[in-house]
């Protein structure tokens, strides 16, 4: 298997920018990690907590364990906001191009 190809694989499949590393160009590849890494934890962070208040209002009664009220409940929250959507984007966009600059660097070696 060509190394751009496999590069390209573990980008795609593992995590952005880690495909860098075995073409060993790994300040490149933190180009693609570094944001991919902090934007996934801005998104896990809102998430979980998100999920911990839900849990506490259903736990404690206040909302009833009914799946449409409960989605309901998370559209109200305010999580999709202009902050979660661009980290999100941010998340595709280096996933996308880690792959795209693997490929690219592997070809033109």
């Amino acid at each position: 298997m060509k190394a751009s190809i496999k590069a390209a694989l573990i980008s795609a499949l593992v995590f952005p920018g880690l495909g860098h590393l075995v073409l060993r160009r790994g300040a490149r590849g933190l180009l693609f990690l570094v944001p991919a890494l902090l934007a996934g934890g801005y998104l896990l962070r809102a998430t979980l907590t998100l999920a911990g208040t839900l849990m506490d209002e259903v736990n404690s009664g206040r909302l009833p364990p009914d799946p449409l009220l409960v989605l309901e409940r998370v559209h109200n929250s305010g999580i999709d906001n202009p902050l979660t959507n661009g980290a999100a984007l941010v998340c595709i966009v280096c996933w996308i191009a880690s792959v795209a600059d693997a490929l690219w660097l592997g070809r033109h070696r």
